[in-house]
């Protein structure tokens, strides 16, 4: 009687090893890039926050200026130009549906204090703080 030989595995084991490999090695590049596609949106969205937080600073800095050239900084800082609300609407005008500003401003001693946070909308995180502050300049006579 002859001997039936069992057909071996080896090869079929080998390749499903293989297989995994590649499976195991696939899943790790996909989260990868799926990583690497979310740093670079929150990258953007850092850079265009720090961006419109630059700009509406230097909007509120002119805005500012044309307050206390027109009612001098007293007025500015006592509240009676509606300066304050200016520095609040022009925060807004920068904010997208990405990322918000936050304006605070303070006038004392002749100083403009003013301070910009820019929120992630999405998550909550402040993206960026910048802090100014300018001096009051004098009226030239005309």
């Amino acid at each position: 009687m002859k001997k039936r030989e069992r057909p071996s595995y080896a090869f079929l084991m080998e390749m499903m090893w293989v297989c995994a490999f590649f499976l195991i090695c696939a899943c790790i590049f996909v989260l990868a890039f799926a990583k690497a596609e979310q740093m670079s949106r929150k990258a953007e969205t850092l850079n265009k926050a720090t961006l419109a937080a630059s700009n509406a600073m230097e909007e509120i800095y002119a805005a500012f200026d044309d307050a206390v050239n027109e009612s001098g900084f007293d007025a500015v800082a006592g509240g009676q130009t509606g300066f304050a609300a200016a520095a609040e609407s022009i925060g807004a005008a920068y904010s997208t549906d990405t990322f918000t500003l936050k304006v605070t401003s303070s006038a004392a001693d002749g100083l403009l204090s003013v301070v910009v946070d820019a929120t992630d909308t999405r998550d909550g995180e402040v993206l960026c703080t910048l802090n100014g502050a300018r001096a009051a300049a004098e009226r030239s006579p005309l």
